[in-house]
């Protein structure tokens, strides 16, 4: 696909942290109606624990405040943060909060072999989850705030397509910056993926299969929940985020935040950006 995002644009937003593999910056991105993502507001990126003190000393020159980590407890546990304390850790496991079981069986994460899987899942059956994820960051107190999971490009990548999309950047834009995790997936971050994976006793041939980052893989999720719900802001709305939070969301992530737009039909709420 094209893009108007150039691949040198995109590597240098990359934080070259010692121990991190995709921690990079999501600001700079220009909306449908003008406005721009605000620079070190929002960084996204894959698992923290092999930060060293030079990294959290970066870290701490964004002004960090807090870590929005979208892994489950025995990620967590088996690779926590190392911010002691210095950055607020909130905890949102996408697979598990909020609901122990799905269909009548305990939901296993483990049992999905596609990506396909993974972001149907995520979107369809814990909408709840994501907006529980993105109403943290329409709290100014949270901000600048990392969202990381494992990798920083499946559970990440959703989370920040979503607010993206929200904001109003283009699906062009969106899919560039999702596919950019491609650039920076070399071998050391295989074989760590792989380490995670094996000593959580998941099955790397499958983990191998889930490496992809295609643009089209989100392209089609955002095609999916415009088809149900007309656009983004109202799929959020309807899994829990108050206006006042997608209000508070873009006046804390838009730079020259603009007047609220009026409802264009009933499938659009007030200040709906998403096209």
């Amino acid at each position: 696909m094209t893009t108007s995002i150039s691949e040198s644009e995109l590597l240098s937003r990359l934080l070259p942290l010692k121990g991190t593999f995709n921690v990079r910056d999501v600001g700079g991105y220009r909306t449908t109606d003008g406005r721009q993502v605000k620079w070190k507001t929002l960084l996204r990126g894959d698992a923290l624990h092999g930060l060293d003190d030079e990294g959290r000393v970066h870290l701490a020159s964004y002004g960090l405040q807090s870590s929005i980590d979208l892994r489950e407890d025995d990620e967590r546990a088996a690779a926590p943060d190392r911010f002691d304390g210095e950055v607020r850790s909130i905890s949102v496991p996408l697979f598990s909060l909020g609901a122990s079981t799905l269909m009548g069986e305990t939901l296993d994460r483990t049992n999905l072999t596609t990506l396909e899987d993974v972001y149907r899942l995520l979107v369809h059956t814990r909408g709840e989850a994501l907006v529980a994820a993105i109403r943290e960051l329409a709290d100014p107190a949270n901000v600048p705030a990392i969202v990381h999971c494992s990798a920083g490009k499946d559970r990440t990548g959703v989370v920040i397509a979503l607010v993206l999309a929200v904001l109003g950047v283009p699906d062009d834009v969106i899919a560039a910056d999702f596919a950019a995790t491609s650039l920076f997936l070399n071998e050391d971050f295989r074989l760590a993926l792989l380490t995670r994976s094996e000593a959580l006793r998941r099955d790397s041939t499958v983990v191998e299969r889930m490496l992809s980052c295609e643009p089209d893989l989100i392209l089609g999720i955002l095609a999916e929940i415009r088809i149900e719900y007309g656009d983004i802001a109202v799929y959020l709305v309807q899994h829990g985020l108050e206006l006042e939070e997608l209000r508070s969301l873009r006046t804390v992530l838009l730079s020259h935040p603009g007047a609220v737009g009026v409802p264009a039909d009933h499938r659009t709420i007030e200040g709906s950006t998403d096209e």
